[in-house]
């Protein structure tokens, strides 16, 4: 008697039996942004329940998982985090884990609901990326699993984070300004909305005292302090920059959003860059030399941020771990003395 060999189970197949498209199950299976968590699950569950490829028995031997947290705001994000997720994804499949993605609204933030965990996934620990409320850091910290934050320090919860060493960097992007012979700088950032941007203020503000210069706070812009706001849109930055009555020669940026926006607005004005005022970023994200004039910047080493949080995941000893920026000189700033 012939043996009839079983049909293969494809992504098309899930798609079928959800009703949804291929290319949502992509996602959810290779633990992608870009649907939500509930819809994840569902996919997941599905692909378990029709033996899709290994799928079902990577989950059915309990194999190692990491949950990574992504914040509502960093969804669309493809300069700066892109790289983040794609090392925490290649790390995890070196050290032989899966990593499954988990997106948090404002609203789940605001209630303080938890990702909810397939009791299949043997999970050892999550990664949390970006900014997120303290109540709900907390919150994670008392599922009772291992915590690394990437990218953003929390000092008042005692969870592991790997960052870029945000005072050093600002100290020594505002210092060449001065070097470039500027006296008047501004610095414009969220500094109520993120720990690693209230830091690069001070390592701006210790470049000033440094140099013995006159720290004008009216040149300073540093958002809301009430709301979540991040000042990297035109249409936000804007309202603050008109109110802001003689500008200086020249603006640090807490992130190159933040100066490729300042950028757009003083061109807007008939300002020129540098000519005019020159602007200095932080972060390197991949438009910055690709913008008009390419960007001065630091550069932050998004890759090895990745590989290390998955690396140092179950560590038992509390850590900060601070990665050095590099200057990255390009035309956005311009030398007003030799």
């Amino acid at each position: 008697m012939a043996i009839q060999n079983e049909k293969k189970v494809t992504m098309e197949d899930i798609a079928k039996r959800l009703n949804i498209s291929k290319n949502a199950v992509s996602l959810a299976l290779n633990n992608k942004p870009g649907v939500s968590e509930k819809l994840r699950q569902r996919i997941v569950r599905t692909a378990t329940e029709l033996n899709y490829g290994s799928f079902s028995t990577q989950l059915d031997n309990k194999s190692k998982c990491i949950l990574v947290i992504v914040p509502e705001y960093i969804h669309n994000d493809t300069f700066f985090y892109s790289d983040i997720f794609w090392a925490i994804e290649q790390e995890a499949k070196r050290q032989g884990y899966l990593s499954f993605t988990s997106s948090i609204s404002y609203e789940a933030e605001k209630k303080l609901t938890l990702p909810l965990i397939p009791q299949e996934l043997n999970v050892i620990g999550l990664l949390v990326i970006g900014v997120i409320r303290d109540d709900y850091l907390r919150c994670i910290y008392e599922m009772g699993l291992p915590v690394v934050t990437v990218d953003i320090t929390y000092h008042n919860i005692p969870v592991n984070s790997i960052a870029s060493s945000n005072i050093a960097g600002a100290y020594d992007g505002t210092s060449y300004l001065v070097e470039c012979g500027h006296t008047d700088i501004g610095f414009i950032g969220p500094v109520y909305t993120a720990q690693s941007v209230y830091e690069r203020w001070c390592g701006f503000h210790q470049a000033i005292l440094k140099h013995n210069l006159t720290d004008h706070n009216g040149y300073h812009i540093f958002g809301a302090n009430d709301h979540f706001e991040l000042l990297d849109t035109t249409s936000v930055l804007e309202t603050y920059l008109d109110k802001v009555d003689r500008y200086p020669t020249a603006w640090f940026c807490a992130g190159d959003r933040i100066a490729i926006a300042l950028i757009s607005l003083l061109n807007k004005k008939n300002i020129s860059v540098p000519n005019d005022i020159s602007v200095m970023g932080f972060d390197d994200i991949s438009v910055s030399h690709m913008i008009s004039p390419p960007l001065t910047t630091i550069r932050v080493d998004r890759k090895l941020m990745g590989e290390l949080a998955v690396k140092r995941l179950t560590d038992q000893r509390i850590f900060h771990i601070n990665l050095p920026g590099a200057l990255i000189i390009r035309d956005s700033v311009r030398r007003i003395r030799p």
